[in-house]
């Protein structure tokens, strides 16, 4: 049986082009004249003869050891153009049999002694390598330039002008931005694309497909209907949607070979190229959380809540401080409905027996703690800024560095006098006749006063260096924090980017109370206390519930009637919120329960009472020279609902409630 091969592909140059007609025309030709017949025929369209994995090719191959005797074939081009392959296949050939016959080259394998066989096969693979090298480097030539010649990815399109230029499609721009918010506040990649599907959001390649189909091109490329992981994935990792145009992220370094990714040094990158959809610092926190989320092996928000689509703000920077587990979030019922808590996963999972409390907190408990602490730091941080005004206009101050010298020959000398110390005690120690107890009380007060002076001036060297006041960076450090925790006190609430952006950690202690750290090491530079603060700001709510309750009038007061006098003050508390400081009056003996809905709280103690309490109170707060007397009465220490935190939410009775 004869058989003939045909093969065409890209690789070909006009100059060189021969369709498969055209083929298969000279090789019926060729066979009629040597009064053969072709019995079938195997062909390879548009696939590169570089390679030897081809459809028609590999059934030619298997039907060779069947029943095919001869096979035509053009030239050794269309046989193949990798050298030592086309050799090996006329080895083959020629150990099964078979007949092969290369009309153009005056080829047969029955009867060929040709000895330039090699050198006509190696001048195919270097006429396909040759051409592969002059499209790379028109490629790369283009890409050096700045040249876009890929389609854009979604969200943006080329201008129908001018093709150069890149323009947002709005609506495709408008999904974009959400698949950013999306993962910001929590959700995975297997969350945001079944979200896209659902919505009936319109995948990349179906935008691409309309739009070919809108410019009259057709195209093979397949359409994926429903959104995926990896699609979201690379949005999320494209710094494209900032404005960077980034050329030759892989690159193919052998003829059909596979891409490869190149180092991002040697990539082209061209910054505010086009006009951005995402802003840097939303586009750069995406790219911690991801790395993040690998580390702590992250699977998105899926908290135990009231349907998947409850997103836990916190994420990831939420631990328990006793055992370091991290803190997960649930739910409980409460009176009036349900609420959300984190608490220990250790606990959740393992018991007591693994770590002993739950340190259950209230999310909007957390929430408010969180925003009270910034609000506190905004302070320091608008202290520090002046500090660094102060000294950009104080042209005669002394540079850190003469301060850091100075500071280290104070505290070198004091060490000398330390050793100067030790070596007197020792010599008089030495001439002493029963007097050694009286000498060692004498040196180690002198000791004790010396070490003190030593441990104050290495902690003004360490802030000093901490600090670092000369540079411009840590001055804008601060004004972006500030930025950030403005933005957020406006709001009056942190969504997740707002977290994401400035809290590195939160401790939950077995209390319920979080200790939390900032990012960037922003927390070392408080000098100050914000717990302290924070406990201070209870404080005068506490006092204000004491007056408040010794102006009324009726006998008996309520938890509405608390919030809203305290709201019209200017401290916006609810009635939920209130119950803590409801709960420190009781402690004080000042209301208890009423019997009837009407009259919850009864007033138990006389106005005169209460007066000497609220002085007695207000005495011990401005008594606070030393930060500490505001802890005896602070709510950390007396809380009524998050006191019961850690063993489980405590349930008011109907009373308590009103």
């Amino acid at each position: 049986m004869n058989a003939g091969y045909v093969r065409l592909s890209r690789d070909d140059d006009k100059r060189n082009y021969v369709s498969i007609e055209n083929q298969k025309l000279i090789i019926n030709q060729f066979a009629a004249e040597q009064n053969l017949v072709i019995d079938r025929w195997y062909e390879d369209d548009g696939v590169s003869g570089y390679i030897f994995d081809r459809p028609g090719f590999n059934q030619l191959m298997v039907d060779l050891y069947q029943d095919i005797d001869t096979v035509f074939v053009k030239d050794f081009s269309r046989l193949g153009r990798h050298n030592a392959k086309v050799l090996l296949l006329l080895d083959e050939f020629q150990e099964q049999g078979k007949r092969l016959i290369v009309i153009d080259d005056n080829y047969d394998s029955s009867d060929s002694e040709d000895d330039t066989i090699g050198i006509k096969t190696w001048y195919n693979e270097r006429y396909i390598k040759d051409t592969s090298k002059k499209i790379r480097r028109a490629i790369g030539a283009r890409q050096k330039a700045g040249t876009l010649m890929t389609q854009p990815p979604f969200g943006y399109q080329r201008n129908k002008e001018d093709k150069f230029k890149i323009e947002i499609v709005q609506k495709e721009a408008e999904y974009v931005k959400q698949i950013f918010d999306l993962y910001l506040q929590g959700y995975g990649y297997r969350k945001i694309a079944n979200y896209l599907t659902e919505k009936c959001v319109p995948t990349p390649s179906m935008v691409r497909h309309e739009r070919e189909l809108g410019e009259g091109k057709v195209t093979k490329r397949q359409i994926a209907v429903e959104w995926s992981d990896s699609m979201v994935k690379d949005m999320l990792c494209n710094d494209f949607y900032i404005g960077t145009l980034r050329l030759r992220k892989r690159a193919r370094y052998t003829v059909h070979g596979k891409d490869q990714r190149v180092r991002k040094d040697e990539q082209y990158v061209f910054e505010n190229n086009h006009p951005s959809l995402i802003d840097k610092v939303s586009f750069d926190l995406v790219q911690r959380l991801k790395k993040k989320r690998i580390k702590s092996n992250y699977r998105g928000s899926h908290g135990n809540w009231t349907g998947a689509e409850v997103i836990n703000p916190f994420g990831s920077c939420l631990f328990c401080k006793d055992c370091g587990s991290r803190l997960t979030p649930i739910r409980r019922a409460v009176s009036g409905g349900m609420r959300k808590y984190y608490i220990c996963t250790t606990y959740n999972t393992k018991g007591k027996r693994y770590c002993p409390k739950a340190h259950l907190i209230e999310e909007a408990d957390l929430m408010e703690d969180v925003v009270i602490y910034l609000k506190f730091c905004r302070d320091i941080f608008c202290e520090i800024i002046a500090a660094y005004d102060m000294k950009e206009d104080n042209a005669e101050k002394k540079s850190v560095e003469e301060k850091r010298i100075e500071i280290q020959n104070s505290i070198d000398g004091y060490k000398s006098r330390l050793k100067i110390l030790f070596a007197q005690k020792v010599k008089d120690l030495a001439n002493a006749c029963g007097n050694e107890d009286i000498i060692n009380e004498s040196y180690d007060a002198l000791q004790k006063d010396i070490l003190a002076q030593i441990h104050g001036l290495k902690k003004n060297l360490k802030e000093l260096n901490d600090i670092r006041l000369e540079t411009k960076s840590g001055k804008e450090k601060f004004q972006n924090a500030l930025s950030v925790i403005d933005d957020i006190i406006e709001k009056g609430i942190l969504g997740r980017k707002d977290i994401e952006l400035l809290i590195e950690r939160i401790e939950i202690d077995k209390d319920g109370f979080p200790e939390i750290e900032l990012k960037y090491g922003l927390s070392d530079y408080i000098q100050h206390s914000p717990a302290w603060k924070m406990n201070r700001f209870e404080n005068e709510i506490v006092f204000r519930v004491m007056r408040l309750i010794f102006e009324d009038g009726r006998g008996f007061t309520s938890a509405r009637y608390l919030s809203q006098r305290l709201t019209d003050i200017g401290y916006p508390k609810s009635r939920t919120k209130l119950l803590p400081y409801i709960g420190l009056m009781m402690d004080r003996r000042i209301i208890e329960p009423g019997e009837k809905p009407s009259k919850p709280y009864i007033i138990i103690k006389s106005k005169n009472e209460i007066r000497e309490l609220m002085e007695d109170f207000y005495r011990s707060m401005l008594s606070d020279n030393d930060k500490a007397a505001a802890y005896v009465y602070n709510l950390h220490e007396w809380g009524a609902v998050r006191r019961y935190a850690s063993d489980g939410f405590r349930v008011y009775s109907e009373n308590e409630r009103h």
